[in-house]
């Protein structure tokens, strides 16, 4: 399947050399101005600095308080390395590497703010083609293909030592796996600012069905603790962003931006346990399944002194599905509010 798909797409990546008009722009090393990812996706390897509140789970909360809403930090770095870009007169395509580095961490608890989760994203290439198209509600077409896609994710010390400590039987998960990702996307605004509907249809899918999205080494595994292998090893999801330059809430400095990812995401299948008020060590296993989650974000990108769309913007978010750090996407409730500050390079 893989095969077939790079064969299609660099079909229509060589059509553009061979029979497209005269073009604009060959070149290296250009970030390109199309097919950017949507605010609201979780993966998108761009600067985004989360500041917000959760409620708080035993299971990853080393407060002896047993507090309830807490605030958290959820940043992340990223880029798109650029590696070639082309345009002509109708069609658009690039190759480029995304990386990504995100840490949640809980900055308000009183002995060590411990780091909860890291994450770690990489893809081999991401490959982006647009192609305009003349037609009254569709401007153009894009098609996004990730080859070969890797993620691994580590638990904190500090919550991994407080639970040993408590003896607290915790395994450490190694969620560690790979996956190609197909997306098409209508009506990108090429980031120019205009008022935009712009909508993506994709799919993550696991490279090896068989070894699953984690497993967990016989070394850190605690006693009476099962952990079972993942079974589904597709993730669909669908976005969707708005952006207005003209409306009410926008003006000459900043363009109102929506954005909206929804998903399904796969529970992962492995108990989690922690102590109660009481002092009794609770169980609770909610088992693999999809769970539909929803990642939305509104607020502003600001405009330059060029009168362009810039690169940074504020915006509210709000989060509601499994909880998407590491191996904690075991837990099935994990809602969280908060401040978004983005810098899409």
């Amino acid at each position: 399947m893989i095969k077939r798909i790079t064969i299609v797409l660099l079909t229509l990546i060589l059509s553009s050399h061979l029979y497209g008009q005269e073009f604009k722009e060959k070149s290296y090393f250009k970030s390109r101005d199309f097919g950017q990812y949507f605010l609201a996706d979780r993966y998108a390897p761009i600067v985004n600095l989360g500041l917000g509140w959760m409620i708080v789970q035993p299971s990853y909360d080393i407060d002896p308080e047993h507090r309830c809403v807490v605030p958290v930090a959820e940043p992340i770095l990223g880029a798109q390395l650029p590696i070639y870009y082309y345009a002509d007169v109708t069609r658009r395509w690039s190759v480029s590497i995304p990386v990504s580095f995100s840490v949640w961490f809980d900055y308000t608890e009183a002995r060590t703010a411990p780091i909860l989760n890291t994450d770690y994203r990489f893809a081999a290439m991401e490959l982006n083609y647009s192609q305009k198209l003349n037609h009254s509600w569709i401007k153009n077409i894009g098609f996004k293909f990730i080859p070969f896609f890797h993620e691994s994710t580590h638990v904190g010390d500090e919550l991994l030592l407080d639970k040993v400590l408590d003896s607290i039987p915790m395994a450490r998960i190694n969620v560690s796996y790979e996956t190609f990702e197909l997306a098409v996307q209508i009506n990108d605004p090429y980031d120019q600012k205009i008022k935009n509907h712009s909508g993506r249809l994709g799919a993550k899918f696991l490279w090896n069905p068989s070894k699953g999205y984690y497993t967990s080494d016989s070394l850190e595994r605690s006693p009476n603790v099962e952990i079972k292998p993942s079974k589904r090893w597709i993730e669909p999801y669908l976005q969707y962003q708005y952006q207005n330059p003209d409306g009410w809430l926008s003006n000459d400095k900043m363009m109102f931006v929506f954005s909206t990812d929804l998903s399904l995401r796969v529970r992962y299948d492995y108990p989690f346990r922690f102590r109660n008020k009481e002092g009794e060590i609770e169980t609770h296993h909610a088992g693999e399944a999809y769970q539909l989650c929803n990642n939305s974000l509104f607020g502003w990108k600001f405009i330059n002194a060029k009168d362009e769309v810039s690169d940074v913007g504020a915006f509210f978010k709000f989060y509601w599905g499994i909880n998407p750090h590491g191996q904690f996407r075991n837990i099935p409730l994990y809602p969280w509010f908060g401040i978004n500050i983005v810098y899409d390079i």
